[in-house]
């Protein structure tokens, strides 16, 4: 949702932090691979690979170019290059950060994909349009369920209030239904789909923990965001 881009920002830029150089991170190479081009660095999770996209050029990526990207730039590269691409305007409050902070910390295509998967989109080929758009809206819970892992489902039942068990079944989702959960089960179905990415990484005994946590925190953040919308308007 439109509403939701500058705390979905703010909670990207928080998360991603300032400047970092770790040489082990393909994102911190201006060539997009460890070893390849310059090792620059990222900043603001800007990282070098996209400076070069921006610059047309890998060579001219360095240090000192990432150490002065600002807040603001860094802010409107993010909304252009992920929030725009992945139609996050577009998508319910929750959804929509759950595919910005992880295709910014993937790959915008990465975070689509398993929407479309999720949504039952025949080829998922990364780009979100009508169609994908559509069965997000009318997606049903049972469609939803096999996506959603064991501990995330455990999480999902103790929020409807369901004695949990990991397994979604017909009380599971007769609660779902009657809560009108459908928005909460996507982003559940979809932090079980960005964990196993994560887990499936070849870097993820480098940096698994840190991803894991920025998920964990990704999904909190996400029901904030359910929250803010379905509290009652205040009464001037």
């Amino acid at each position: 949702m439109r509403n939701n881009l500058s705390k979905s920002l703010d909670f990207v830029m928080a998360a991603e932090g300032g400047y970092q150089c770790n040489k082990a991170d393909d994102g911190n190479w201006s060539g997009g691979r460890v070893g390849r081009g310059n090792l620059a660095g990222t900043k603001y999770g800007v990282s070098a690979a996209l400076m070069a996209l921006f610059m047309g050029s890998v060579s001219a990526v360095t240090p000192a170019v990432m150490r002065r990207i600002g807040l603001p730039r860094a802010r409107n590269i993010a909304t252009e290059r992920f929030w725009d691409v992945l139609r996050c305007d577009d998508l319910p409050a929750g959804v929509d950060l759950m595919l910005f902070d992880f295709g910014f910390n993937s790959t915008p295509e990465r975070a689509a994909r398993h929407l479309q998967t999720i949504v039952g989109v025949k080829n998922p080929d990364g780009l979100i349009g009508p169609d994908t758009l559509f069965r997000v809206e009318h997606i049903q819970p049972a469609t939803i369920a096999p996506f959603i892992s064991h501990d995330y489902a455990e999480q999902f039942q103790s929020w409807l209030g369901v004695s949990p068990d990991g397994h979604i079944g017909p009380l599971t989702l007769a609660a779902a239904v009657a809560q009108q959960a459908h928005d909460v089960m996507l982003v559940y179905a979809l932090a079980s789909q960005q964990e196993a990415a994560y887990r499936s990484f070849k870097k993820f005994p480098v940096f698994g923990d840190g991803w894991l946590n920025r998920l964990e925190a990704r999904v909190a953040f996400a029901h904030q965001l359910l929250a803010a919308q379905d509290a009652p308007a205040a009464v001037a």
